[in-house]
């Protein structure tokens, strides 16, 4: 019995040693992607939106012009101010929105929550910070877009075996994002519940570090938040023009 045991411990060290590894190596590619990218920014438009936010906002994997900010820019002609930085947190935005520039906004767009998701932040404060928060950003405008990612631990980053606890924290955090958004009479993109395509092909959505979206996941997160413009405020929004 005593091999038995001393096998398994063998293997599970193995295992962890092997993850942490991959990660580590991850984490440095995700590093070279974070550098490379510029949130999208656009200063022509029939009407303004706001973009604040994380790594997502600013469109890290892909061309910036692909981020969801970008294909919303284009698609409805928005001028766009920027001001997602890698890493936030939802604590954060407050400060992002403090750089606002406008006295108000035809659209707010915030992509934020991933970074709490992962370090498992409780969802009751990361919930207030986001209620004190928009209590501040919806005086600028009365349509706010909160985007927050999907089922984050089946992102190929996470260990294979574990991802289930991010999923569990992302259900969570979700139905409180989901009440406090709808307390300001904002629209919020349902991913978690959306039949999303990345398990089946994450080579196709996923950036090279497994964790950020390439051009084709940023377009579905895209897809999901023109079909909630459009059900939310259909006259400003209107889907398939």
């Amino acid at each position: 019995m005593k091999y038995i045991l001393l096998i398994v411990a063998l293997v599970c060290a193995a295992y962890v040693c092997f993850e942490g590894i991959r990660i580590m190596r991850l984490v440095r590619v995700s590093a070279g992607l974070v550098e490379e990218v510029r949130p999208f920014q656009r200063t022509e438009g029939t009407r303004s939106m706001l973009v604040l936010g994380d790594s997502t906002a600013a469109g890290v994997g892909s061309a910036s012009v692909d981020s969801v900010a970008g294909r919303l820019a284009v698609e409805f002609d928005l001028s766009v101010e920027n001001h997602a930085v890698s890493g936030a947190k939802t604590h954060d935005i407050r400060a992002q929105f403090g750089k606002a520039q406008k006295s108000e906004y035809d659209l707010i767009l915030i992509q934020i929550g991933a970074n709490d998701i992962i370090r498992l932040r409780s969802v009751e404060e990361t919930g207030n910070e986001l209620d004190t928060a928009l209590g501040e950003i919806a005086k600028k405008s009365d349509r706010v877009l909160l985007l927050t990612s999907g089922k984050v631990g089946n992102a190929p980053f996470f260990p294979r075996f574990f991802g289930w606890i991010w999923n569990w924290h992302t259900a969570s955090m979700r139905l409180r994002f989901m009440s406090v958004v709808a307390s300001y009479d904002g629209a919020y993109v349902d991913l978690f519940s959306a039949k999303d395509p990345f398990s089946q092909d994450p080579d196709r959505y996923y950036a090279p570090d497994g964790l950020h979206l390439m051009g084709d996941g940023y377009e579905f997160w895209y897809e999901q938040s023109r079909k909630t413009l459009a059900a939310k405020w259909p006259e400003d929004f209107p889907y398939g023009q």
